[in-house]
């Protein structure tokens, strides 16, 4: 659901609060927004 939502509804900040929430894991935080996680450590 959140790649649907991504950028058009749910900013950066939403997706992370689902992360911290444990509601998405950080690789697929990252496979959504284009971000490298090598670079999130």
């Amino acid at each position: 659901m959140a790649k649907a939502y991504y950028p058009r509804l749910w900013d950066t900040a939403r997706l992370e609060a689902l992360a911290a929430a444990g509601r998405l894991t950080r690789d697929e935080l990252c496979e959504i927004t284009g971000e490298n996680p090598e670079q999130e450590a």
